[in-house]
């Protein structure tokens, strides 16, 4: 079973690249964290000026309200995916499609790919099973 407690050398190489790993969090450091925040410094700055880890400065942001994860992704409905095909036939771009229906332009194109069959045109050919195609 794998242990959640570090190693002395584990421990002392954390603590060598963050000065203040695994040190309670002051109100200078919660408000200076904060403004960095406002000012729209990233995560990797945030953690290179307070000494702290990235996962330390993404609990603690997160504690003060400024930081929320991305939701797990949502299920494609029906309605989605009629309206997805809709707007692609029609000439929607990706990134118009991404938008729309809030999702990444990967997201669009992985469920474009899985409703292929709903996305060819009309009048595609049918596959035939073989055969002599002069005789069709």
């Amino acid at each position: 079973m794998k242990s959640f407690f570090l190693t002395p050398e584990q421990y002392g190489d954390l603590k060598g690249r963050y000065a203040k790993f695994n040190e309670p969090w002051t109100a200078d450091e919660t408000e200076e964290l904060r403004q960095m925040a406002l000012d729209g410094v990233t995560r990797a700055e945030m953690s290179a000026q307070l000494g702290r880890t990235p996962n330390a400065i993404k609990m603690k942001l997160q504690s003060l309200g400024l930081y929320v994860p991305k939701p797990a992704a949502r299920p494609w409905t029906d309605l989605d995916d009629a309206a997805l095909v809709q707007q692609y036939r029609d000439g929607a771009s990706f990134a118009t499609l991404a938008a729309t229906f809030g999702r990444s332009e990967n997201a669009v194109i992985s469920r474009l790919i899985r409703l292929r069959a709903a996305i060819l045109p009309d009048n595609a050919p049918a596959e035939t099973s073989g055969g002599d195609p002069a005789a069709e």
